[in-house]
C-alpha cells in the first residue's frame, strides 16, 4: 500500500497510519497520522492517546531531542498496527509534550519500507515484494 507524504512540511514528510493497542486489553486509538522518522531511535505516542486506552506504564526514561535537551518520560507497552500487520511487544515513549506520534527505528526496523523521496510517497511492501525485490539484486 502507498501513503503520500505529509506536504504541510517545507520538506514532505513520509506518514504512514498507525493504531495502537493496550496489550492487556481491548482498548484501541483511532488510527493516527504517525511520521516516519528514520533518525529516532523510539517511537514517541502523544501521552493522551497511551493515557486514554489505559496502556502499560513499564518503566521512566529520559528523553534527549535532537536540541539536546533532555526531559523524564514514561515507557508503555503496546501493539501497534501498521497497514494491517500487528506488531506485538513494542515498547513507546508516551510524549507528553507533542500531539503528533513519531515512528522510530524500534518499529521501522519490523517493517518493509520504500521511501520513495521524488514520488513523494511511502510504501510498505509485503513480503512477496519484498523477496521478488531481493531476489533480483
Amino acid at each position: 500500500m502507498s501513503y503520500p507524504h505529509d506536504s504541510n512540511y517545507t520538506w514532505a514528510f513520509p506518514r504512514l497510519p498507525v493504531i495502537v493497542y493496550a496489550v492487556a486489553g481491548s482498548m484501541m486509538t483511532e488510527s493516527l497520522a504517525a511520521e516516519v522518522d528514520t533518525g529516532a531511535d523510539m517511537t514517541l505516542v502523544p501521552l493522551s492517546y497511551l493515557q486514554r486506552i489505559q496502556a502499560e506504564e513499564i518503566y521512566t526514561a529520559r528523553l534527549r531531542g535532537h536540541w539536546g535537551n533532555a526531559y523524564p518520560v514514561n515507557v508503555y507497552f503496546v501493539d501497534l498496527e501498521v497497514d494491517g500487520q500487528r506488531l506485538p511487544g513494542i515498547e513507546v515513549v508516551g510524549d507528553p509534550h507533542t500531539s503528533t506520534m513519531l515512528l522510530g527505528r524500534n518499529v521501522l526496523n519490523r517493517l518493509n519500507l520504500l521511501i520513495a523521496g521524488p514520488e513523494q510517497c511511502t510504501v510498505l511492501l509485503s513480503i512477496t515484494m519484498t523477496a521478488r525485490l531481493l531476489h533480483n539484486k
